[in-house]
């Protein structure tokens, strides 16, 4: 997948696209949808198949950075794709478009600089200035501009529907579970391990500890049964999110003990899969009797896949 940020003139001109536009945060299963569809109907027809999105989530451009913390960042969004198989990725810089109109946005950027002869949207999708266009108008700027339209019914899961909105909504809430259902895949985040109290040594659990990332959307605060990435190797663990009430520490963080592992981290990079919720963050009395929970965690882990 050829991954571009902003620059047009890196595009293969000799081959007309097609193209999905939105916001993909969390490519959930829904977005899956309109991915599978754009790589079907790039390869009957000969297109190349092209997603754009922007490299900031409009509504943090409007509203103010960290407005909308992300499902996912722009890395992941880069590597889901890249699994999905989409030729391109194009990232938009949004304050360079968003006051264009409906018609220009689509004549101007997407027919013009990104020679576009299919799109792919969902049903409910707005672009433009304000939100102006919606699927009717683009369907009818299809007809003046000579571009197929592909609009796909939204996905629903028990009567509720598939979105980024409703995935923030369970992950603010602890359902780890039902947004991983919505998204087809673990929630993860990713961090730099930094250097902690050291207490989970002393009681023979030491922890990853890892700063959440300013723009990332944290889980609602419990013990979480994870597994961690890392050097391509993936093992089961623990995280706790939030803070450590037992010894004072009120800083919102992740702190990951890793089953059956005692190398260093300090300063990598791990990568964090959320499975499922195991409890919610206790105040224990005295140290031992943290100990003895976490002897029950670990026990409990060690059952999950």
């Amino acid at each position: 997948m050829n991954t571009i940020w902003y620059d047009y003139e890196k595009l293969d001109k000799s081959r007309e696209t097609i193209v999905a536009i939105g916001n993909f945060d969390g490519l959930h299963r829904g977005h899956a949808q309109i991915m599978s569809t754009l790589k079907e109907v790039s390869r009957e027809n000969n297109l190349t198949s092209l997603c754009y999105t922007f490299s900031e989530h409009p509504i943090n451009i409007i509203k103010g950075e960290n407005s909308l913390p992300l499902i996912a960042n722009n890395n992941q969004k880069e590597k889901l794709l890249q699994h999905a198989g989409i030729d391109c990725l194009f990232f938009e810089d949004f304050k360079k478009v968003k006051d264009l109109s409906a018609e220009d946005f689509i004549k101007d950027i997407l027919i013009s600089k990104l020679s576009m002869k299919v799109i792919v949207a969902g049903l409910h999708n707005h672009f433009g200035k304000n939100g102006e266009g919606d699927i009717a108008l683009l369907r009818e700027l299809g007809n003046k501009y000579g571009f197929l339209v592909y609009a796909l019914e939204p996905l629903f899961d028990d009567g509720i529907m598939c979105s980024s909105t409703k995935i923030r909504e369970y992950l603010k809430e602890g359902e780890i579970d039902k947004a991983n259902k919505m998204l087809g895949r673990n929630y993860t985040v990713c961090g730099t391990v930094i250097k902690g109290k050291e207490l989970g040594t002393k009681l023979g659990f030491p922890t990853a500890n890892i700063m959440p990332q300013c723009n990332m959307l944290i889980p609602h605060t419990g013990v979480y049964a994870t597994s961690v990435s890392f050097e391509q190797k993936t093992y089961k663990s623990i995280t706790n999110v939030g803070t450590c009430p037992t010894v004072n520490d009120n800083s919102v963080k992740f702190e990951t003990h890793i089953l059956d592992f005692d190398r260093e981290l300090y300063g990598k990079t791990l990568e964090i899969s959320f499975i499922t919720k195991m409890r919610e963050t206790l105040n224990f009395e005295n140290i031992d009797f943290l100990k003895k929970q976490l002897l029950c965690d670990v026990a409990k882990r060690k059952e999950i896949d």
